[in-house]
């Protein structure tokens, strides 16, 4: 991928190489985003994020779920039962528009399994369209009880609909692979829609936590507003215990 998109990335694309990383940059937890680019892969990913769960390492991996599945609600029963607390979805490598009717399933299923959807949001450089643009966003919103995390701020380098469509709504953001955002940006943008539902990520491999903590230091948010960042929005999320 890297190769292909002229992108530049971090370690082997393994599970070592993640917890190779972060120890260099002192993470403790890392939230895996698996995502499925064709229906019949979900189950066999599925089943292998719980196995990882239960191997007592610190990555937290999320299930997958792809618009084309028969019976989503089954799926994600199983995950919610197998103790996964969301599911990585991507408009662009599954093809769906967000506020599509064909997502209601899947939305209902979440919502009723309190199961959350964290969505790649905005382009991707890889494709020439867009699928998940913050206004399409914006109409999800709406779903009763769904909760959503808007990786790259709300939407990769779509940032100013996501100041007109998104910020200060009920949605959470992360800051996966946005070092190169302006800095006056992202504090505005972060201030507008609340420390409370920002989420430190870097999208590794393609990012590493050091480069993405030394951009949020130099916002100077304060130090609660960074420990928010940083960990205590994710561990609510998660349901974390923080010592």
């Amino acid at each position: 991928m890297g190769e292909g998109a002229g992108v530049g990335y971090h370690g082997a694309g393994s599970l070592s190489s993640v917890r190779e990383f972060m120890k260099r940059d002192g993470v403790a937890y890392s939230v895996n985003q698996p995502v499925a680019t064709r229906p019949e892969q979900v189950r066999s990913i599925n089943r292998k994020m719980v196995r990882i769960n239960s191997s007592g390492i610190p990555v937290i991996c999320f299930g997958s779920m792809h618009p084309g599945v028969e019976n989503p609600g089954e799926e994600i029963a199983y995950l919610k039962e197998n103790g996964i607390a969301g599911i990585k979805m991507h408009p662009e490598y599954q093809n769906f528009y967000p506020d599509s009717d064909e997502m209601s399933g899947i939305y209902e299923a979440c919502r009723r399994n309190d199961v959350m959807i964290l969505f790649h949001a905005g382009k991707d450089i890889a494709y020439a369209d867009v699928h998940g643009t913050p206004e399409r966003f914006a109409g999800v919103l709406s779903v009763p009880g769904l909760r959503i995390v808007l990786a790259h701020m709300g939407g990769y380098r779509m940032w100013d609909e996501v100041e007109r469509h998104l910020v200060g709504k009920n949605v959470y953001f992360d800051v996966s692979y946005c070092a190169e955002m302006d800095d006056a940006r992202m504090k505005r943008m972060i201030s507008g829609h609340g420390t409370d539902k920002i989420l430190f990520a870097t999208d590794f491999p393609w990012e590493r936590a050091s480069v993405m903590s030394a951009k949020i230091a130099r916002l100077g948010l304060g130090h609660k507003e960074e420990e928010n960042i940083y960990f205590k929005n994710a561990a609510a999320l998660l349901g974390l215990r923080l010592t």
